[in-house]
């Protein structure tokens, strides 16, 4: 089901954020390659629930107020207050349908490890986000990566060994080569010999003085 949301044009471009925050509302702006930039105001909670399900990679019909043709974006930038976390104002970029744009989408790793299950290693994901080539209406959500393969310390997968959707492609930045998660060595907490032999020491002087006399 397509992700829809209304908006309103943006008459009072100057009117400062927190005016529009107390009345429950968010600045934006929509822009786009040939797209004359918009002003838009949109309801916090509206928002909010939107970009939870969309992310940076979801499809978005934006259905502005006046407007009888739907805008189909991506949220490009979401920018937040930097003590409260909340929304300020946010980007849309507007797609071409026709055109292939390139879109960063989120890994998600499945299954379970076979080393981590045993212990016999931890799971290290190096990359979190491929970036990818593809129509704006074939974006996948997410990109899916099974591990239940990884059973040894440094077993791997890399960016050359995931499939993708049909039509959808890695851009000519990613690197084969590059792992994308990895079984690496557990970690294992080992004092420092200098630090154990001064220990040692500080027992044995404490263990041979003499006791205290008694007053």
């Amino acid at each position: 089901m397509p992700l829809t949301l209304d908006v309103a044009q943006r008459t009072a471009v100057g009117r400062p954020a927190h005016r529009l925050r107390r009345e429950g509302l968010i600045p934006g702006i929509v822009y786009g390659h040939k797209v004359e930039p918009l002003a838009v105001q949109i309801p916090e909670r509206e928002l909010g629930r939107v970009s939870l399900a969309a992310g940076v990679s979801h499809l978005i019909q934006l259905k502005v107020k006046g407007e009888r043709r739907q805008r189909p974006v991506l949220i490009r930038e979401l920018q937040r207050e930097p003590r409260g976390g909340h929304v300020v104002h946010v980007d849309f970029f507007q797609v071409n349908l026709t055109e292939k744009l390139n879109v960063t989408v989120p890994v998600v790793l499945t299954g379970e490890s076979p080393a981590v299950k045993l212990s016999v290693g931890e799971l290290l994901q190096v990359v979190h986000g491929l970036e990818v080539n593809c129509l704006p209406d074939s974006i996948p959500g997410e990109i899916t990566l099974d591990i239940s393969g990884l059973a040894e310390v440094d077993d791997a997968v890399r960016i050359g060994e995931i499939s993708l959707p049909e039509g959808v492609e890695l851009t000519g930045t990613a690197d084969p080569e590059e792992i994308l998660v990895k079984i690496a060595a557990t970690r294992v907490s080992v004092e420092e010999p200098e630090a154990v032999e001064a220990e040692a020491v500080a027992e044995a002087t404490e263990e041979s003085a003499p006791p205290a006399a008694a007053e």
